[in-house]
């Protein structure tokens, strides 16, 4: 499903109001899964949306949709995850590729549905992961 042209409006407002480079707001996109914002999904909408309000975007749209949910990680802590990720896969891990290691290590089928307890524990094992992944590569 594509997005309604409000929600890639509302991508555009953040990218100005943050300040974002191109190459910030490309990285952004990427991380939702695509190239452009009129390429996003419904998914990945909600993905750059979360990034963009851990990076500093305040709306009154994201106070009701996107904000902490008392208990659940943070949206800081999701796109740290991301970010992890990102880095110990060299970009090529997809957000499906980090939904099943969730699912295999922690018993967590999506981001989502982490707790703020599992996204520490998350983000100590993917900085473990990182850490030994540079220690075998040589340099």
């Amino acid at each position: 499903m594509t997005l309604s042209n409000k929600q890639i409006s509302l991508i555009h407002i953040a990218k100005n109001q943050l300040k974002l480079s191109e190459q910030q707001y490309r990285e952004t996109l990427h991380i939702g899964g695509a190239e452009t914002s009129k390429k996003l999904d419904q998914l990945g909408f909600e993905i750059v949306m979360q990034i963009l309000i851990a990076k500093g975007f305040k709306n009154e749209f994201n106070k009701s949709f996107f904000g902490h949910r008392i208990g659940m990680a943070s949206p800081a802590q999701l796109y740290f995850i991301r970010k992890l990720w990102d880095e110990y896969t060299d970009g090529a891990g997809t957000e499906a590729d980090l939904a099943k290691w969730l699912e295999n290590s922690f018993k967590v089928s999506a981001l989502r549905f982490l707790t703020s307890g599992h996204a520490q524990k998350v983000i100590t094992a993917l900085k473990k992961m990182k850490s030994r992944k540079l220690e075998k590569t040589p340099g």
